[in-house]
């Protein structure tokens, strides 16, 4: 009986061991240590990524604050129309299918009786709800003839949004949201200096 050891020709092969045998394989082997380390940097940095959120709010670091979308003595993105048959316009943007609207109704219905003698009162609301959005403006106070369907893109983030505006265009004061009784006082001074100015 003849073996098979008998037929193999040549060196016996290193059991266990690994042999590179030429310089392609070199270059191979590099190419794909490289490789795997770059995949495992991609990964690690994505991971992290994703969970620098999660961590900076755990140890409660606070992304830096937005800023406002408008803010005083900026110039105002609505049609003139808006706001030039009055020395000042309140332009409330808000709509009838919002929570944060239906919570702030209260006090933007004071709002636009506190403008009542100070300049006009007018609510922007976005295209759609049209006869329900008319309803919510009717009951702040405002007039038919003031409310507006918003046809352009404005720089509005949030509902409801309150300027102060002159007849220049220029904001005299911008609010963003549900107001805060800070805010609500800031608001009040605000109207109540309008009479101051004429």
């Amino acid at each position: 009986m003849l073996g098979v050891h008998g037929l193999v020709q040549g060196r016996p092969l290193a059991v266990g061991k690994l042999t590179v045998t030429g310089p392609s394989d070199k270059l191979v082997r590099r190419a794909s240590v490289a490789l795997s380390a770059g995949f495992v940097v991609v990964l690690a940095a994505t991971m992290g990524f994703i969970a620098l959120p999660r961590v900076a709010a755990a140890l409660g670091v606070k992304p830096p604050a937005a800023p406002p979308p408008y803010a005083a003595g900026d110039a105002v993105d609505v049609p003139a129309a808006w706001y030039n048959s009055a020395d000042t316009t309140l332009i409330v943007f808000a709509r009838a299918s919002c929570a944060a609207c239906e919570r702030g109704q209260p006090f933007l219905k004071e709002l636009v009786a506190r403008m009542a003698g100070r300049g006009a009162a007018l609510m922007a609301h976005p295209p759609g709800a049209d006869a329900d959005d008319q309803q919510f403006a009717r009951g702040l106070g405002i007039a038919d003839g003031h409310i507006v369907a918003v046809q352009a893109l404005l720089k509005v983030r949030a509902t409801p949004t309150v300027l102060i505006v002159n007849r220049q265009g220029r904001i005299l004061g911008a609010w963003e949201g549900v107001a805060k009784a800070d805010q609500q006082a800031a608001m009040n001074q605000a109207v109540d200096a309008l009479a101051l100015a004429r």
